[in-house]
């Protein structure tokens, strides 16, 4: 009978495989160390049921279970793999092993899943040498695809709706493969790190919800953002991109979901052979860590994925599991839960309930549908190491692990195994434990890395000060002993052994330094000290200690007084544990259990020694008691709480055992562990119910009534019995699946049309082998290996014939005498051939009369395999028999390896090679050893390899086979075939030394091969090397980096094309400047001094993106106004001041006027304008339109720099529309509003700067009033936006200046100022409506109602949270506010002459009649206003256009 597992070992880490599920019945496989457990999920709220746990020699590194449920055979299969590559089919129900192959040769298997080819269900696997092995467990058989194009495979998937095609992963690529021929079908590339877990979609239809594709896209906070998108950017069906416009109705599936180590997703269409989706997976999606917790993304992040019906899951490397609605181009997640607390590494939904396993070694359960957590299952990811129940809470215990970890159990807690993980502040692997006596919930540890200290049962670790360099093997709370040996105080004190020291440490200050034990001790003067102290342990009542030794010694001491009073002598080897007897009443009892590397318990009685007077030693060499039957030694022992007589023993013969202590018998034996036990513990609130782990990474309970066995002989039977009993049903279950697949081909034979599965031609090649009859064998010699294995005594005969021939031998030679040596020589050739027979006759002579050294049921071996064993020992001649007969041996078992060495020792290789040669069975080791025999011999072997070599792909080796015999042109030839060049080319510079015209046709191929494939820069290279600097420079030119470009420039200016190295040279200006590496575009001019005049373009743009970048970043007031440059000239040279923005207090310029500046420190004077213009405008005169924010400010900075250099007024309105219209084209308000301001960053004040020296009447120009209008309607637009923030209203609404009555400006198109009733200038005043936001803010931070921030928090950062937008000032109150809405309202109504430009801008941002009237409702709600005052402002925003 066995017991249950309490906590099963953890799934292996990193492995998206190493967790399969099936919902046709609930069943959750794992591979979890060195087993397989099968779950079985349950409905209601508990833990999964384990129904099996599968023992492995190695460790399990995947698991796949077989699909279908109802299969005849397969239907409880799963399929597995380990980390030496070996792959098994298990049978989950009884753990037997169905079959296995090693065909991956040692390498890692990465992926492992279920298939069909050609009806046949198949088994795949895939290695980290892209390997595929597709093994058929009918009929045994295993066939390798290899694809030398797949670099590190990672994973494998099945496409369910054809299982007879796979999806392989490797690297950063997904490729579709055929099982059958193992074609590559299509290929995926779009992931830019390598790829961690693929999902099939199985669900109806499409996985893209159609309200997604019909709503307007998500709010922005629960959107997945790609890192160059700004939060403004339009997602879902209103976007451009080409992705999102893609119609679900034309993708036909079906579809899969792959995630990759760089937190990308992507969701594929096959039929579409592209990715429709990519989403991006946040670091954490919970508020607290993504903005105040330190994002760390370095190294590889493992995000794990699985489908709900139409949606998908993934989880984030915080330990979140996500759920995502999807749309074609983006998506948006929803926070399921945050169970976990660290990466989650597998993850896969059975039903309802969706289970997560990761680093935290928890097994989550999660009901979607209900949102409730369904169960947590404490698992183990290494072996337990110390069990200690409370004294003071009997449902609380304590496991310690190698894991660095201590998990607290609480039986009774509201979940079932409610567990509290400690692992903070803990160094090394948990090696002993104890709990106080006394204080309640105060744990003692010891680490493998020598660190004691204590937990309380909050989890807080208080640790001692360190003294050991070593594992700590034992902690114990005890009384102090002999205070005035020791100088400490401390009623109880914290013992810790470890480095063969005993020390004491003070309980009441951890950092005490400890106190060695051992040197304190009184020993007779007869006694010599303790060495190589393995245990110690004190008795109930603390009076006395005991002290074991690696030689088996024991010795028990007074705790008062440090002496020596019983010296144990009845075990020989190191002590393994001691335990005292707990008292039956309230009487001491000295009974003490000792357990050693001895198998038996020695159970001493040592009442009437220790109540002697100390100095009278008492030497006991016979136990009072000894409980023999383990099979090993005994590392742990448990007393029993609820009857003191009964004790418990663990032991490595894999079992527990319990005992009577007083009569010595067994009483029964737990057998359910499948290693090593190292510990077990009684429960104190059940007294039939035990706990033990082993070395398994498990923890077992059951109950001792439930158990059959009686002695650990019994159990150790009965698992050898299971173990027949589970081959027997392996081999039942292989032919009942023979059976089966009979009578399916039967009834397939009488169907017309549908071919016969055991009639198709099976697979050839030397890739397909029986892997039952394959294997290599340690012994060279296996037929004599055989021989002399197959009885028992077999060398005794052997000895006792090889006995009698020397004798026989001896007795001729003296009865012949002295004779000529040819006489002699020919007596013993004549006799040689009746040696045989007579030796034959003599075996069986002599076996009869030594046939009593058989041992009892024992057959006499045949004489035929005597006499092959004798051969070792006779002639040349027979020697050469055995190895022709073990040769034809590992023919047959098919380990040619043996056989080759073989035949080098028997001299037979000349006809060896031949055959292996015509049979393309050649290894290196056969064509090395060919020049033995003949140089002829040898160079047929290298051409013959390389032939054979070129059939399986390796052609780099088949090429250096032929350079061996001298054949090197052929070499280059099939290297340059196979796209090898850089080989070639070492062996044609080498080797045919140096043919100029050999290596150019090598150069030509190569950089052909390269542009193909995309590496132009490598092919540029290529095609210098041979003199090709023009077509280099095309090349170069392919590249779209402003790096390249610069180069391709080089190139064409050394090949003398001056028009296409100043394109070329302008185009990389271009790129720099769009991606602002303003830096190099100087080093860049440098060499390109036809260009001189992208200066001008290059500081135009860099001082507006500086600009822009300023005003929107945190550290300063937001300003659109910069200080004048300082520029020192010195000849040539010119030194420029970075600029920056300035308070109200320095003296502010527009940027029109700074730029003016900027270009006559470079030189350019207003005089060239005119020619500057002509060559601005010829060269960068092609129409584009913004497709990035880099380039709308680079189409700008252009446009600028034209507008600035206009000689007529026609010309500048020109490029002024043109400027707008980039910001218009673009359509987001943001960008719009800097660009106004960057113009009129002051308002119209600023007109003059705008307008040069050209003549403005109102109405007169149209881009002038097109300027206005956005300036107008994106300040409209950020103030709607920002005021949907609540925290806005409660700082407006505190009306700190006053209810004052604000009259209008009178010029409404000036927005810089709003006068009061004092005339005072409030609305605009930076720095007074700085200070007013800031003091209501502040105030309600004091108050505590809407911030939960301190007083003393940074002024500025305290005001940046109220709004995303961070250039725009609110107004201070709601009545400045009102003057500002009134102020707008002005402005639209007085500029009747511009309707055409009004409609247009209205289009393209928003419409400014709504944004004021949805203004003036929310603050008529939220203003404390008189109602009239709002009603006017209403009744004046009604009268507007549309």
């Amino acid at each position: 009978m066995f017991g249950n597992i309490l906590f099963p070992p953890s799934p292996n880490w990193f492995l998206s495989g190493a967790v399969d599920s099936r919902e046709e019945d609930a069943i959750l496989v794992t591979a979890s160390f060195k087993n397989i457990v099968v779950y079985q999920l349950l409905q209601d709220v508990s833990l999964p049921k384990i129904l099996r746990l599968v023992p492995y020699q190695e460790k399990v590194q995947l698991v796949s279970i077989y699909p279908d449920a109802s299969h005849a055979v397969y239907g409880m299969t799963v399929g597995s793999c380990s980390d030496s590559g070996s792959v098994r089919l298990i049978n989950m129900e009884s753990g037997a092993n169905v079959w296995r192959h090693s065909e991956h040769q040692g390498s890692l298997v990465t992926g492992l899943s279920w298939g069909i080819v050609g009806e046949e269900p198949v088994l795949v696997s895939v290695d980290e040498k892209s390997r595929m092995v597709v093994c058929q467990p009918r009929h045994q058989v295993a066939k390798v695809h290899k694809f030398p194009n797949v670099t590190e495979a990672a994973c494998l998937e099945t496409n369910p709706s054809d299982r007879s095609q796979a999806l392989l992963a490797g690297g950063k690529m997904i490729h579709l493969v055929d099982l059958k021929d193992g074609n590559v079908l299509m290929q995926f590339q779009g992931h830019n790190s390598d790829i961690y877990c693929i999902k099939w979609f199985q669900g109806k239809g499409s996985p893209f919800s159609s309200d997604t594709q019909e709503n307007d896209h998500p709010p922005v906070s629960q959107e997945s953002k790609n890192g160059n998108e700004s939060a403004n950017d339009v997602k879902g069906p209103d976007s451009d991109n080409w992705r999102i416009k893609t119609q679900s109705s034309n993708m036909e599936g079906p579809f899969f979901a792959s995630s990759d180590h760089g937190r990308q997703v992507f969701i594929w269409d096959l039929s579409a052979k592209r990715y429709v989706t990519e989403v991006s997976v946040p670091l954490s999606a919970s508020y607290t860590k993504k903005f105040y917790g330190k994002e760390k993304t370095t190294g590889k992040q493992h995000i794990s994925l699985s489908w709900y019906k139409s949606d998908l899951m993934s989880t984030t490397p915080k330990g979140e599991l996500l759920m995502w609605k999807l749309w074609p181009g983006g998506g948006r997640y929803t926070v399921i839960h945050h169970l976990h607390m660290r990466a989650i590494y597998n993850l896969t939904v059975i039903g309802n309930i969706a289970v997560s396993c990761g680093q935290d070694r928890f097994l989550q359960g999660y009901h979607v549908v209900s949102s409730s957590h369904m169960f947590q299952y404490p698992i183990l990811g290494a072996c337990a190491t110390s069990l200690a129940f409370c004294p003071h809470d009997v449902n609380r215990l304590a496991i310690g692990s190698q894991e660095n970890i201590i998990r607290l159990i609480n039986f009774e807690g509201k979940v079932p195994l409610q567990t509290q993980v400690v692992w903070q502040n803990i160094k090394g692997k948990i090696m002993s434990m104890s709990w106080h006596p006394e204080h309640e919930g105060k744990l003692l540890f010891g680490t493998a890395s020598g660190q004691v200290g204590w937990v309380d049962i909050s989890g807080r670790v208080t640790s001692c000060a360190y003294y050991h360099q070593k594992s700590v093997y034992k902690v114990e709370w005890a009384p102090l002993v002999c205070p005035e040996k020791t100088d400490l105080s401390d009623t109880w004190c914290a013992y810790s052994f470890g480095d063969r020291e005993i020390v004491i440490r003070s309980s009441s200050n951890a950092m005490t330094d400890p106190v060695q034990l051992l040197p304190l001790l009184s020993e007779p003067a007869n006694y010599k000290a303790l060495k190589d102290v393995t245990e110690f342990s004190f008795s109930c009542d603390y009076k006395y200690f005991a002290v074991g030794a690696n030689d088996g010694q024991v010795r028990v001491y007074s705790a008062a007084d440090l002496k020596l009073c019983v010296s144990l002598h009845a075990l020989r080897k190191a002590i393994q544990h001691i335990l005292w007897q707990p008292p039956a009443n309230s009487s001491s009892s000295y009974v003490v259990a000792v357990g050693s590397s001895e198998s038996r318990v020695c159970i001493f009685d040592l009442s009437a020694h220790c109540e002697r007077a100390p100095c009278e030693v008492e030497i006991l060499t016979q136990a009072t008691r000894e409980l023999c039957g383990h099979e090993s030694r005994v590392v742990w022992l448990a007393w029993s709480p609820h009857n003191p007589d009964v004790l418990a023993s663990a032991s490595y013969d894999h079992t527990v055992q319990l005992w009577n202590a007083n009569t010595g018998q067994a009483l029964v034996n737990y057998g359910g562990h499948t290693s090593r036990v190292f510990r077990v513990e009684f429960s104190p609130s059940d007294p039939d119910l035990m706990f033990s782990f082993g070395e398994e990474n498990s923890l077992h309970s059951w109950r001792p009534s439930q158990l059959t066995s009686k002695t650990p002989g019994e159990s150790l039977a009965k698992g050898k019995d299971r173990v027949k009993k589970t081959k027997e049903q392996a081999e039942t279950g292989d032919q009942t699946y023979k059976d089966v697949a009979a009578s399916n081909s039967v009834e397939k034979k009488s169907k017309p049309g549908v071919a016969s599965i055991s009639s198709e031609k099976p697979i050839s090649g030397s890739t397909m082998v029986a892997s039952t009859k394959r294997g290599i064998y340690k012994s060279f010699f296996p037929k004599l290996h055989s021989a002399c294995s197959k009885k028992k005594s077999f060398f005794h005969l052997i000895v006792v014939n090889l006995l009698n021939s020397v004798k026989n031998n001896n007795e001729e030679a003296k009865a012949k005498g002295k004779e000529i040596e040819e006489e002699l020589s020919d007596e013993l050739e004549e006799s040689s051939n009746d040696q045989v027979e007579l030796d034959t006759e003599n075996i069986e002579n002599v076996c009869k009369q030594f046939d009593f050294l058989l041992e009892k049921d024992t057959e006499m071996p045949e004489a035929e395999e005597l006499l092959y064993a004798l051969r070792l020992y006779g002639k040349p001649v027979e020697m050469d028999e055995i190895l022709t007969a073990e040769i034809s041996e590992h023919i047959k078992r098919g380990s040619s390896v043996q056989g080759d060495l073989m035949h080098c020792w028997r001299g037979s290789l000349n006809e060896h090679i031949l055959s292996a040669a015509r049979q393309k069975q050649l290894n290196p080791f056969l064509v090395s050893s060919a020049p033995q025999v003949s140089i002829k011999l040898w160079e047929f072997a290298s051409e013959a390899y390389a032939e054979q070599l070129i059939e399986e792909g390796d052609f780099i080796s088949a090429a250096t086979y032929l350079v061996n015999i001298n054949k090197v042109e052929e070499a280059i030839e099939l290297l340059m075939k196979n796209r090898c060049f850089r080989e070639a080319m070492a062996i044609a510079k080498c080797r045919r030394g140096y043919s100029e015209e050999l290596v150019k046709k090598i150069t030509l191929g190569w950089a052909a091969s390269t542009i193909f494939e995309g590496a132009f820069d490598f092919a540029a290279s290529l095609q210098i090397s041979i003199g090709q600097i023009e077509e280099a420079a095309a090349t170069m030119a392919r590249r779209n980096d402003h790096g390249s470009l610069f180069v391709a420039s080089l190139l064409y200016k050394h090949a003398e094309k001056k028009d296409f190295a100043k394109s070329i040279g302008l185009l990389s200006l271009k790129e720099a400047c769009i991606k602002q590496d303003h830096d190099k575009i100087d080093r860049y001019l440098a060499f390109l001094p036809e260009l001189e005049w992208f200066h001008i373009i290059s500081c135009c743009h860099q001082n507006l993106v500086k600009l822009v970048k300023e005003v929107t970043s945190d550290e300063q007031p937001p300003t659109y106004c910069i200080v004048k440059s300082q520029v020192v000239n010195k000849g040539n040279t010119e030194t420029e001041e970075e600029s920056v923005i300035v308070s109200d207090a320095e003296e502010k310029y527009p940027f029109l006027q700074h730029l003016t500046v900027e270009l006559i420190n470079y030189g350019f004077k207003d005089e060239s304008y005119p020619h500057l213009y002509e060559t601005i405008t010829s060269s960068l005169a092609a129409q584009q339109m913004p497709t990035s924010v880099k380039q709308l400010w680079f189409l700008v900075a252009i446009a600028l720099c034209e507008l600035l250099m206009s000689s007529t007024q026609e010309l500048w309105e020109l490029h002024l529309t043109e400027m707008l219209n980039y910001a218009l084209s673009w359509g987001k308000v943001d960008q719009a509003y800097h660009l106004t301001r960057i113009l009129l960053p002051r308002g119209l004040t600023d007109l003059s700067t705008v307008l040069k020296n050209f003549e403005y009447q109102e109405g007169s120009s149209k881009a002038l009033s097109l300027l206005l209008h956005i300036y107008h309607v994106s300040e409209l637009g950020l103030l709607h936006s920002e005021l949907q923030c609540e925290e806005a209203w409660n700082v407006i609404q505190q009306n700190l200046v006053g209810e004052e009555n604000v009259k209008p400006s009178e010029n409404p198109g000036d927005i810089s100022s709003c006068e009061t009733e004092n005339g005072s200038t409030s609305v605009y005043d930076s720095e007074k409506q700085e200070n007013t936001v800031l003091k209501a803010v502040i105030k309600e931070a004091e108050k505590g109602e809407h911030f939960d921030c301190a007083i003393q928090a940074d002024k500025e950062k305290l005001k940046r949270k109220l709004t995303d937008i961070k250039f725009l000032s609110l107004p201070g109150t709601t009545t400045e506010l009102l003057s500002k809405l009134h102020s707008l309202c002005d402005f639209f109504m007085t500029d009747k002459d511009s309707h055409d430009v009004m409609k247009r801008v209205t289009e393209v941002l928003s419409n400014p009649k709504e944004l004021l009237l949805q203004i003036s409702l929310d603050l008529k709600e939220k203003g404390n206003l008189k109602d009239k005052d709002v009603q006017d402002l209403i009744f004046k925003i009604s009268s507007l256009k549309s």
